[in-house]
């Protein structure tokens, strides 16, 4: 599934507020030029109206293959730095994903066990692998 929501961002630089789209998650299966803006970097990035300034929104993002069936999880890097953050996980590194694993006859094994990443590089890295093992 791909979502998207708008939300009003302050620009760092020079502090206009403006509606910008935030994404959350991309299913490149139902809608393929995703995957092409995540990787020419368009995909959650802020560019101001006023001073042009860009700045990444750096939020969580899923990555989603249903034809090749993976996903990619990525975090903020600052996640690391909150507690709260451990509690999403069991001992093994896993998302407890409790409500997903039930609807897992519907979406699939590779649904409830994403790969998990903290740098989006490393996302666009795992996918180009994961893409070519399937050539």
């Amino acid at each position: 599934m791909t979502q998207m929501d708008s939300h009003k961002v302050n620009c760092p630089q020079c502090g206009h507020l403006q509606e910008t789209p935030v994404w959350s998650s991309l299913n490149v299966t139902l809608e393929p030029d995703l995957r092409k803006k995540l990787f020419n970097g368009e995909i959650n990035v802020f560019v101001c109206q006023k001073c042009e300034n860009k700045a990444l929104i750096n939020v969580s993002l899923l990555y989603h293959d249903m034809d090749r069936q993976y996903c990619v999880q990525y975090f903020p890097e600052e996640a690391l730095r909150d507690s709260e953050f451990f509690k999403s996980f069991s001992k093994d590194g896993k998302l407890k994903m409790d409500e997903l694993s039930t609807m897992m006859g519907k979406i699939g094994q590779y649904m409830v066990e994403p790969h998990i990443v903290f740098d989006l590089n490393e996302m666009i890295r795992y996918i180009e692998f994961r893409d070519r093992l399937q050539v």
